[in-house]
C-alpha cells in the first residue's frame, strides 16, 4: 500500500468532558459543538472519534441508528471547525479497559454444534480469560474468542464496515478510518496469517464501500511482543497509514534516561519495521493538582506502576515529546484525551479502575485550560513554519526478519539499547 501524502497530523482522541466514555449514550450536541471548536482553536487539525462497538452495534446484525445520527452531527461539527476526523471502528482497547460487545463475549454454541456435527469434531468451551472485559455497563469475565478470526466476529465486523463506511465514507470531515484496536489484548491471535487476512478482508470491504477511503492500522506493545502481531510491516502493506498506541507505558521505566523515551522508542521501532513514518496515536501524561507521583494502576486487566504528575509536569512532557517525535520524523501525534473527568464519573467504568484516564486531558473537569493546552497551542504555532522549512528524516532501518524471529527478546534488548548511555 502506497503511503499517503506526507503531512504531520496533530490531534487528539475526543471524549466529552461531561459524558466521558458514555459519549454515544449521553450525547450533548451543544457540548460537542463547543468542545470541537475549542480543539481546533488549540491548533489541532485532527480529532479521533472512537465508535464504541456495542454503542453502534448492539447486536451482530443490528445498528444503533441513534448513535449514527449522533456521529453525523459530530462529523458536521468537526467539519465546521475545520477538523479532520479519524473514525475508529471496533476499538476494543479504550480508556485502560477492554470493550467487547455482550453478544461476542462468549462461545457461539449453536455455531460450534453445527460445525462439530458437520466435521465430527469435539466441541471446545473456552474458560474465562484473565482480563475482564466491559460489556454493556459492567465488567464480565473475558470469553471472547480471537476477534481476528472467529467467524461470528468477522461477519459482524463486515456488517458494521458496510453500514458506517458506506454511509459516512464521503463525508468531507471523514479523513481516515482506523481498523480495530486492541484485539490482541483480548485473545492471542491464532497466527500472523490470520491477522494479515483480517486486515486484508476488512480493508477490501471498506474500499468496496468507498474506493478512495484512507485506512489506518494501529499496533500496540502487546502486538509488538507477539509473532502474530499486528505487525507494522503487515499494516503498511494493507493500510495507508500506520500507528502505534503509546499509552500507557508498558516497558520498565527504571531503564529510561529521558521521560519521553517510551513513545520515542515505540515510534522508532514501528517506523523501522513498517519502513515508513508512523503516527503515535496516544501520547500523554496525567496531570493533577494533587499528583501522587508514582502509583499503582490497572490497564487492560494488568497491574501497572504509572506516573501521575502535576499540571506543569504534564505540560513539560507534552512540549518535549511533541517536538522530539516531530524531529524524529513521526507522521503525526495524537493525545489520548481532551478533558479530565469530574469525580462523580470516577465511580463508573472504566474510570473506577483506570486512574490515568481521570486526568489525561488538556482541560480540567471544569473546562479550564491546563498548562498542557498552551504547550499544545505553542507547538501548533511552530509547526506551520516547520512544515514549510524542515525536511522529514527517513524512517530508521530495521531487520524485520530478525525481530520477528523472537519479538519478546528483541523488544527488550532494543529497549535496553535505546536507553543505554551514549558513548
Amino acid at each position: 500500500m502506497s503511503e499517503a501524502k506526507e503531512y504531520f497530523s496533530l490531534g487528539l482522541t475526543y471524549w466529552p468532558r461531561r459524558a466521558a466514555f458514555r459519549m454515544w449514550q449521553r450525547y450533548d450536541r451543544g457540548a460537542v459543538r463547543e468542545e470541537l471548536a475549542h480543539i481546533a482553536a488549540l491548533g489541532c487539525d485532527t480529532v479521533r472519534l472512537c465508535l464504541l462497538w456495542e454503542d453502534f452495534q448492539p447486536g451482530a446484525e443490528r445498528l444503533n441508528t441513534r448513535a449514527m445520527r449522533y456521529l453525523e452531527h459530530a462529523l458536521d461539527m468537526a467539519h465546521a471547525a475545520g477538523l479532520r476526523v479519524v473514525l475508529a471502528l471496533f476499538p476494543v482497547a479504550v480508556g485502560g479497559a477492554l470493550y467487547v460487545p455482550h453478544w461476542l463475549n462468549g462461545p457461539d454454541v449453536a455455531r460450534a454444534l453445527r460445525r462439530a456435527s458437520r466435521e465430527r469434531a469435539l466441541v471446545v468451551v473456552r474458560p474465562p480469560g484473565l482480563a475482564p472485559v466491559l460489556t454493556g455497563a459492567g465488567y464480565r469475565p473475558a470469553q471472547a474468542g480471537d476477534l481476528f478470526s472467529e467467524e461470528s466476529a468477522l461477519e459482524a465486523q463486515h456488517y458494521l464496515v458496510r453500514e458506517t463506511v458506506g454511509y459516512f465514507g464521503s463525508h468531507p470531515a471523514a479523513w481516515a478510518w482506523q481498523l480495530g484496536e486492541g484485539f490482541e489484548r483480548v485473545h492471542r491471535p491464532a497466527s500472523q496469517e490470520a491477522v494479515r487476512a483480517w486486515f486484508s478482508a476488512v480493508a477490501e470491504e471498506a474500499r468496496r464501500q468507498h474506493p478512495t477511503v484512507r485506512l489506518i492500522g494501529v499496533t500496540s506493545l502487546r502486538g509488538l511482543e507477539l509473532r502474530a502481531g499486528p505487525r507494522p510491516d503487515d499494516l503498511a502493506e494493507m493500510c495507508d497509514l500506520v500507528g502505534v498506541a503509546a499509552d500507557p507505558q508498558e516497558l520498565p521505566a527504571d531503564q529510561q534516561r529521558r521521560h519521553t523515551n517510551y513513545p520515542a522508542f515505540l515510534h522508532t521501532l514501528v517506523a523501522g519495521l513498517a519502513g515508513r513514518r508512523a503516527i503515535v496515536t496516544s501520547l500523554g501524561l496525567p496531570g493533577a493538582a494533587d499528583a501522587p507521583g508514582w502509583t499503582e494502576d490497572q490497564s487492560y486487566g494488568k497491574r501497572l506502576r504509572v506516573f501521575i504528575g502535576d499540571e506543569s509536569q504534564q505540560a513539560s512532557y507534552i512540549d518535549v515529546a511533541l517536538d522530539r517525535l516531530y524531529r524524529d520524523g513521526a507522521a503525526g501525534v495524537w493525545l489520548p484525551a481532551y478533558a479530565d473527568f469530574a469525580e462523580e464519573l470516577w465511580r463508573t467504568p472504566p474510570l473506577d479502575r483506570s486512574l490515568r484516564y481521570r486526568t489525561l486531558g488538556i482541560v480540567d473537569a471544569t473546562g479550564r485550560e491546563k498548562p498542557a493546552a498552551e504547550a499544545l497551542r505553542s507547538f501548533a504555532r511552530s509547526l506551520a513554519d516547520a512544515e514549510r522549512s524542515q525536511p522529514h528524516p527517513p524512517p530508521p532501518t530495521m531487520d524485520a526478519e530478525r525481530y520477528w524471529h523472537d519479538p519478546q527478546r528483541q523488544l527488550r534488548e532494543l529497549w535496553r539499547e535505546f536507553n543505554a548511555p551514549a558513548e
